[in-house]
């Protein structure tokens, strides 16, 4: 087993380990490893759906899949992310899935801790995830909004109807009568804006451009100039703290979303199709204690 850091220590490749399998001793090894890179490239993985969920499920219990219709028939617990159509033009899985920066189900009130995504085939071209350490982004932020911020929550929500920061993607058969059901059907869910990571202790910034509307205890017109500066820091490439994985044929990557945020760049179109096998696993309540 072999364990690179990748570029500012933010991630990390695995090499040399079969995860069909993997050893109890594998097993520590990646989580430890997961937790202090908190994005990993596990290279050379052919996991069958039930392999993944099984690997998958030796760090909590699997998150149900929102998009139900597009879940692997060998488990439905396995999401498949495709642009893949049907002879009758459905959409084989999530077309638009990840296109804009958030972190996995901060909309549900118990938000997850653990994606996995194993690369089942690649695009000629495109198809890469971008990455973005938030807790690097919180030591970064001035202090005057470090303080500005503690303490508050942001408003999460599930449907891009109700998010201008968002567009619908044209290409996801009925997505814009999928989004506007969501706003009817679903909740907004408060999650704080700075998490303390409950394994490390860490502070890291939690909110995402696709998934936080605004800021719970501030009107608009002070809370959207906030939230508008916060995501100046996810945007800006020219920060430090970015990984954006090129996938190859094997790789299985985990990350951590209680301190990153992801999004799908895209890149690509049929007939060069992308396809990946995602798990996720559910976490705890998120919460921020103030550092000591």
């Amino acid at each position: 087993m072999r364990i690179t850091p990748l570029a500012n220590n933010f991630g990390a490749e695995i090499e040399g380990i079969d995860l069909s399998d993997p050893s109890q001793e594998i097993k520590d090894a990646v989580y430890q490893a997961f937790l202090d890179h908190q994005v990993l490239v596990i290279r050379d993985q052919k996991l069958t759906p039930l392999q993944q969920v099984a690997f998958t499920e030796i760090f909590g219990e699997l998150e149900w899949q929102e998009n139900a219709i597009y879940a692997h028939p060998e488990h439905d617990k396995v999401l498949i992310l495709s642009n893949e159509l049907r002879p009758d033009g459905s959409a084989v899985g999530v077309v638009d899935a990840g296109d804009f920066w958030h972190s996995d189900s901060s909309h549900h009130e118990i938000p997850v801790k653990i994606t996995i995504l194993q690369s089942i085939r690649n695009p000629k071209t495109g198809g890469d995830t971008e990455f973005c350490d938030m807790y690097r982004i919180y030591d970064a932020l001035p202090d005057d909004l470090k303080l500005k911020i503690s303490g508050l929550h942001g408003v999460h929500h599930v449907s891009k109807a109700l998010n201008p920061r968002v567009t619908i993607s044209p290409s996801r058969p009925g997505a814009k009568d999928f989004y506007e059901t969501q706003a009817k059907n679903r909740k907004e869910v408060l999650q704080p804006l700075v998490r303390t990571h409950e394994e490390t202790g860490r502070q890291a910034l939690y909110a995402s451009p696709r998934f936080t509307l605004r800021i719970a205890e501030l009107d608009d017109a002070e809370g959207q100039p906030i939230l508008d500066q916060l995501f100046t820091y996810v945007t800006d490439r020219k920060r430090p703290f970015h990984y954006r994985h090129k996938y190859r044929d094997g790789d299985l990557v985990m990350w951590d979303n209680r301190c990153t945020l992801h999004r799908a760049t895209g890149g690509y179109g049929l007939p060069d199709i992308r396809r990946m096998h995602r798990t996720t696993v559910i976490g705890e309540r998120s919460f921020f204690r103030p550092a000591a």
